[in-house]
C-alpha cells in the first residue's frame, strides 16, 4: 500500500476568491480573511507550527525540531500576511542565497516572506518591524494564548509596549475547524494507511514476541509507505494494556493476551490517530463480548453524530449507550476533531459545549481499562451535511484482532 497524496485542489473544491487562495493547497484563505474581519482582533501573530502551516500553506517537520527557529506569521485584518522564517529558508525560496542548500520541494502561498538571522533576538526584530511597517504598533493582537513562545511576546512589548496581546486560539481553531476538500483528502489517506499498518502489524503477533518487535514492523510499514513523522507509537500488551500511555516495552506477548494500541504519524503536518484492540491467539468469549459492546457504542456515536449537536449530547450518549449494554464507562473521551492538531476542539466530553460542524473530521474513540487489560477503538470519521462516514472502518465490518491465526 502505497501513499499518493494530490497536491492540487481536488474536483469539488471551490474556486478561489483572492490571489492568496489561487495558491493555498489546504487552506481556505477566504474563511480566514471573513473570520479575522469578524473578530476583535486588528490582526494575528502565530509562530505555533500548527498554526502557521494553515496560515501560510508550509509545513516541515524541522519546524518541531528546531523550536528555537521559529516561523511567524503576521496577518493583517483587512491586509496580506507576511511570513517570517530563518534567513536561510528566505533566501533559498527566494533564489538569493549561495547555492549550498538545495531548492525545498514545497513553498508557502504567502508571497512577502522575511528572513531572520540566528536563533536569537533577531527574529524579534523582524516581526516588530514587519508589525510597525503593518501600522500594527498599537494594535490588538491575537496570540496563541495555549503555545505562544514567551520570548516572542515579551520581546515585542520590549520593543513596543503601546501593543496589546489577547487569546487567538479560538479563532485559529476555528479557522482550522471546517476541512477543505484537499485537507479531507490528507487526513484520509494518513489515517487509512495508519489503520492498514497497525491492523497488519497486530495480526503478524505471535506468542514470546515482543512489544517492541511488532512496534517495529508497523512503524517500518509506515516509513516505507510514506509517512513523515512518527507521533505516537502507543503499544501494551496484558496489564500494560491497563496504562494510560503504555509506549512499547521488552514485554514477552502470551497466548490470550489483549493488545491496545494508539498509533499516529504526520505527513506533511496533517495528524492520524488510530487505535485497535487485539488478542494473542483465539479470543475468549468475555474478550469478544465486550470488544462487540464497544463497537456497537462506537457505531451509534458515528451514527447519531450531526451538525449542530452538541460535544457534550455525543458524550452523554455513550455513556447511556455503556450502561444499556452492562458496561461501566472506564474512559475519559468520546472523540475529538483532528487535523493539524491531533486533539482539535471540540473535545467530545461532558466539559464542552461546543456544537458539531459540518465539514469536520473527528476521531470517535472508545475503550475500556483496568489494572489488568484496556481495550481500544479509534477511527476516523468525516461528518458531512446529513450524515457523518465511518472513513476507516465500514459500518458493520469491526472485529477484534486475532494475532496468530
Amino acid at each position: 500500500m502505497t501513499l499518493d497524496l494530490p497536491i492540487v485542489p481536488s474536483p469539488d473544491s471551490h474556486p478561489p476568491r483572492d490571489a492568496l487562495a489561487a495558491s493555498a493547497q489546504y487552506s481556505d484563505v477566504p474563511r480566514i480573511r471573513r473570520l479575522l474581519a469578524e473578530s476583535e482582533f486588528d490582526g494575528i501573530v502565530a509562530a505555533w507550527p500548527e498554526n502557521t502551516a494553515y496560515l501560510s500553506g508550509f509545513y516541515h517537520p524541522d519546524m518541531r525540531l528546531l523550536w528555537e527557529r521559529m516561523h511567524i506569521v503576521v496577518w493583517p485584518k483587512g491586509g496580506d500576511p507576511v511570513y517570517i522564517v530563518p534567513a536561510p529558508r528566505a533566501d533559498n525560496w527566494s533564489g538569493r542565497d549561495s547555492g549550498s542548500w538545495a531548492p525545498e520541494e514545497s513553498r508557502p502561498f504567502i508571497e512577502d516572506i522575511r528572513g531572520y538571522a540566528g536563533e536569537h533576538d533577531d527574529m524579534v526584530a523582524v516581526t516588530s518591524a514587519v508589525l510597525s511597517e503593518l501600522g500594527l504598533e498599537g494594535a490588538y493582537l491575537g496570540i496563541e494564548g495555549r503555545t505562544v513562545p514567551f520570548k516572542l511576546t515579551n520581546g515585542l512589548l520590549r520593543r513596543n509596549n503601546r501593543i496589546r496581546f489577547g487569546d487567538a486560539w479560538p479563532l485559529l481553531n476555528a479557522m482550522r475547524m471546517v476541512k477543505t476538500p484537499t485537507e479531507r483528502e490528507r487526513i484520509t489517506a494518513t489515517n487509512q494507511l495508519t489503520a492498514h499498518h497497525l491492523e497488519k502489524g497486530l495480526r503478524s503477533a505471535r506468542v514470546g514476541e515482543t512489544e517492541i518487535e511488532v512496534a517495529a514492523r508497523i512503524s517500518d510499514g509506515l516509513i516505507r509507505d510514506g509517512a513523515h513523522e512518527l507521533t505516537h507509537t502507543i503499544l501494551g500488551g496484558g496489564c500494560r494494556g491497563g496504562q494510560w500511555h503504555p509506549y512499547p516495552r521488552r514485554t514477552e506477548l502470551e497466548e490470550g493476551m489483549l493488545i491496545r494500541s494508539d498509533w499516529g504519524v504526520r505527513i506533511d503536518g496533517y495528524w492520524s490517530d488510530i487505535a485497535r484492540t487485539a488478542v494473542v491467539g483465539k479470543a475468549s468469549r468475555e474478550q469478544r463480548t465486550r470488544f462487540d459492546h464497544i463497537s456497537a457504542v462506537h457505531d451509534t456515536v458515528v451514527d447519531f453524530l450531526r451538525p449542530g449537536i452538541v460535544a457534550r449530547e455525543v458524550a452523554d450518549l455513550a455513556r447511556r449507550e455503556y450502561a444499556r449494554l452492562g458496561e461501566e464507562f472506564r474512559w475519559g473521551i468520546v472523540g475529538h476533531g483532528i487535523g493539524l492538531v491531533v486533539h482539535e476542539e471540540p473535545q467530545l466530553t461532558v466539559d464542552y459545549d461546543d456544537p458539531i460542524v459540518e465539514g469536520m473530521t473527528m476521531q470517535i474513540e472508545l475503550g475500556w481499562v483496568d489494572p489488568m487489560q484496556g481495550y481500544h477503538i479509534e477511527d476516523l470519521v468525516y461528518v458531512g451535511a446529513q450524515e457523518t462516514t465511518n472513513l476507516t472502518t465500514p459500518v458493520g465490518s469491526r472485529q477484534i484482532i486475532e494475532a496468530g491465526l
